[in-house]
């Protein structure tokens, strides 16, 4: 199980994960795929597909600590 853990770890680490489109119930990544957003964006903020970005990004280093604290 820890090594099923590792390697989905690592392929998380090393997926580049490339927002071109979101609203605020999803997102577009630059492969086609698209994500609902499991939480609300307010509609008065105007936040870019960069500032999406860098949330999405900091989402993935959170989601991998958790999963390497977990595996411990």
């Amino acid at each position: 199980m820890k090594r099923k853990i590792n390697k989905i770890m690592e392929n998380l680490k090393n997926k580049q994960l490339n927002v071109v489109r979101f609203d605020k119930n999803e997102f577009e990544l630059e492969n086609g795929d698209i994500f609902p957003i499991p939480f609300e964006l307010d509609d008065d903020e105007n936040i870019t597909i960069d500032e999406f970005q860098k949330i999405l990004n900091s989402s993935k280093e959170i989601i991998l600590k958790m999963i390497e604290d977990s595996n411990e």
